[in-house]
């Protein structure tokens, strides 16, 4: 599994300022919630989706406030049927399990075939990102615009949509 430290390393390399709340294991952001109540910050969420055939990968961040329509996103995204990543698959491609994906799954990677988006209205909502760092006991939270600088540094692209 990625680490905890591999995002430190990395918060420090790119001069990126973050704090963390320690917590208990948390599974979900119903949980998380409450170890985190009064800290600003959007509580987001991180969808691994893939193709019909598992050929194209799609990973959507937004409020977790938020539901996401597949029918809408398959049509915003320009493809005809989208499933959630198997456990196992997510456990493969990104050393992590579902609840704590995020964007630094991708931390020293080189999917050719991941595609980043970003909910616009998360974007113009919120000024603070978080996650789990690739550790479920703990919470991160950083500028919201520092995503695009972790996943640029990665080699990755990302588009903005309308969710």
């Amino acid at each position: 599994m990625r680490t905890f430290e591999e995002v430190e390393h990395l918060m420090a390399e790119l001069n990126i300022p973050y704090d963390i709340v320690n917590h208990p294991e948390s599974h979900s952001t119903e949980e998380s919630d409450a170890y985190i109540a009064g800290h600003e910050g959007c509580r987001s969420k991180t969808l691994i989706l893939a193709n019909k055939r598992s050929t194209q990968f799609y990973m959507i961040i937004m409020d977790d406030a938020k539901r996401v329509e597949m029918d809408r996103l398959c049509e915003i995204l320009g493809v005809k049927r989208l499933h959630f990543v198997s456990e196992e698959r997510l456990e493969e491609m990104l050393g992590l399990s579902s609840g704590i994906v995020s964007l630094f799954g991708l931390v020293d990677t080189a999917f050719d075939n991941m595609h980043i988006y970003f909910d616009r209205q998360m974007l113009e909502e919120h000024k603070i990102q978080t996650f789990h760092p690739n550790d479920n006991t703990k919470t991160i939270f950083f500028p919201m615009e520092a995503c695009f600088t972790i996943l640029e540094s990665q080699g990755y692209n990302y588009e903005i949509i309308e969710l």
